[in-house]
């Protein structure tokens, strides 16, 4: 049986059956997801890569800048204090593009980005913070700093001008407001997330600026007063009080000298100089004002009897209130304050204003004024009346070199900073004030009520030989602190040979020991709400002549006595009420300087 053939469309119908009943094939799509993805993080990590760079290129940018910048504030402070204006201020405006441009290397979407980034995020944020605090210190601080005139400090011509001590506390108002702002900032950086070089950098500056903080609020406290200390409102009387080291005190020496200066609206002038033969009770039965009974009970109440005796007393306010009795029964003249110094702190005066040619033809310098004034003076004038003349002139002469303006203003402060951290300088004024820039200072004479933010141990020296031989001795002071005991060792020697002593005027020995024999009281103070445990001389118990408490303190005195040169050490222990803040010893300033090493822990 025959069959028709399928036509073209039937065969192209059976085809596309055939085809359409095959199972389909996948296309592969995962490789091109996978290269996407895998593009996609390449673009990323270049991106992030030329992000990075730039970023790191910023943060390189900008530390340059800050080094450039910090050697620019170099620059500004050697040019303020060698009195170059103009120096300073163009140092001042490289500090300012500098730091400018740190900041602007610290902006940008790049380093915006950058910043909301997990660890490096906190770093950057970091370095940006730095840069803005340098730059509002460059502004707020060395800008007005440049501008600081170190000459409105100087006395020329018997006169210093309060109307420009005014404007410089102004700018030092603007100064120390700069340097709290920038501290803040600092405070606000959390270091724990840092990197170790920029937890560093960070640091470092707030250290920095930590330190300079107390130096500028006091700068700025001094200078608001000053202007008043100066007479703006009204004359000043101010009572300078010289003290003899070679005649030991407790608060340095016997006070036979006085001077009193009256600053009226800048003006200084100085009066009379005043000795201690000018007044006419001495030795009188009955002390010139009530006395302290611990005071009495440790030193005598030869304190308020005799005025070569009332500096024993370890504790300024005390000591010038027995000094004033004294000043309103024989001299009569009103007392503002009272500055004491010694002939240690005029050398360092001296070292200001050069040499000086006393009256008498005598020449002093830094380096003869101590064993001039202390010693060699009383045999180059063995008479009381030739001494005071020439004590006198000494005091005018320095008092002229310091007024005419002969000493530079920096050396000049240095060499009173110096001296007040020795004890050497101590000042009372009845200016509320002005008392309250020194409390809690060694230029307050006032040992801490207690030993919560600072231990003190006392050591003080008291001659007991009606003599000038304490110039012979030479204290050093060992001392360690624990949270129940405090512990101090005296070495004393004196370095009068028997050859010197038999050389000595009778104005230096005394008329109540042998030439080569020095006794001393040595006095110690323990720490606040503590007492006595033990006290011993050469490793021997030593014999007590008082104790007790005073200034709420314990205190013991024994004595030392030297024959020729020898040395004596007294070892002494307190007990301490329990923690206290870091240590330091108080004592008497001697002819010169006295070591002292203060350990953290007792052995």
């Amino acid at each position: 049986m025959s069959s028709t053939p399928p036509s073209r469309r039937e065969l192209r119908d059976r085809k596309a059956e055939r085809i359409e009943s095959k199972p389909r094939r996948r296309r592969r799509t995962w490789p091109w997801i996978v290269g996407g993805v895998f593009l996609l993080l390449v673009v990323l990590a270049v991106a992030g890569g030329i992000i990075g760079k730039q970023v790191y290129d910023k943060a390189m940018s900008a530390r340059g800048h800050l080094e450039t910048a910090m050697t620019g504030v170099q620059q500004v402070q050697k040019s303020v204090l060698a009195g170059d204006l103009d120096a300073a201020a163009k140092s001042s405006s490289v500090v300012s593009a500098q730091t400018a441009a740190a900041v602007a290397a610290t902006k940008g979407w790049q380093w915006d980005f950058a910043e909301k980034l997990p660890m490096v995020g906190s770093n950057l944020s970091a370095v940006r913070t730095v840069a803005e605090v340098t730059d509002g210190l460059a502004t707020d601080v060395v800008r007005p700093a440049a501008s600081v005139k170190l000459s409105d400090l100087n006395i020329a011509g018997g006169r210093i001008d309060p109307a420009a001590i005014t404007a410089l506390s102004k700018t030092f108002e603007s100064v120390d407001a700069g340097i709290q702002k920038a501290t803040a900032a600092l405070r606000k950086v959390d270091k724990a997330q840092l990197v170790g070089q920029v937890a560093d950098g960070v640091t470092k500056l707030d250290t920095e600026l930590t330190k300079l903080k107390p130096t500028m609020s006091t700068a700025r406290e001094v200078l608001s007063v000053l202007p008043d200390a100066l007479g703006a409102k009204g004359p000043r009387t101010y009572l300078l009080m010289f003290q003899g080291n070679s005649e030991a005190r407790s608060l340095g020496g016997n006070a036979a000298q006085f001077l009193p200066i009256t600053v009226d609206n800048g003006t200084i002038t100085r009066g009379t100089v005043v000795s201690s033969s000018d007044f006419k009770h001495q030795g009188s039965p009955d002390p010139v004002v009530d006395l302290d009974p611990q005071a009495v009970n440790i030193f005598g109440d030869k304190i308020g009897r005799y005025t070569p005796d009332f500096t024993m007393v370890p504790n300024l306010p005390d000591a010038v209130r027995i000094l004033r009795a004294w000043w309103a029964r024989d001299i009569g003249t009103n007392i503002d304050a009272v500055l004491s110094i010694d002939p240690v702190t005029l050398s360092y005066i001296l070292e200001a204003t050069g040499p000086v040619t006393l009256a008498t033809g005598d020449q002093l310098t830094a380096q003869n004024a101590v064993p001039l004034l202390l010693n060699e003076v009383y045999s180059r004038y063995p008479t009381g009346v030739e001494q005071d003349a020439f004590f006198a002139s000494a005091a005018d002469t320095i008092f002229d070199a310091v007024t005419s303006g002969k000493a530079s203003p920096v050396k000049l402060i240095q060499s009173l900073f110096r001296a007040s951290d020795e004890g050497r300088l101590l000042y009372l004024s009845n200016d509320p004030q002005q008392t309250q820039l020194v409390d809690n200072s060694r230029m307050s004479g006032i040992m801490p009520a207690t030993d919560k933010e600072q231990s003190v141990l006392g050591v003080y020296l008291n001659d007991n030989t009606g003599s000038k031989k304490s110039y012979y001795l030479d204290m050093k002071i060992d001392a360690c602190r624990t949270d129940q005991v405090v512990k101090g060792t005296m070495t004393l020697t004196s370095n009068l040979t028997e050859e010197a002593a038999g050389q000595l005027p009778p104005y230096i020995t005394g008329p109540y020991f042998a030439a080569g024999d020095i006794s001393s009281f040595a006095v110690f103070y323990g720490p606040a709400g503590g007492s006595l445990s033990s006290i011993t001389i050469d490793g021997q118990p030593a014999n007590i002549l008082s104790q007790g408490e005073h200034l709420g303190r314990p205190v013991v005195k024994i004595e030392v006595f030297h024959h020729f040169a020898e040395t004596h050490t007294v070892n002494v222990e307190f007990t301490a009420p329990g923690p206290g803040g870091p240590l330091k010893v108080w004592t008497t300033p001697m002819s010169r300087a006295t070591p002292t090493t203060v350990e953290p822990t007792c052995k």
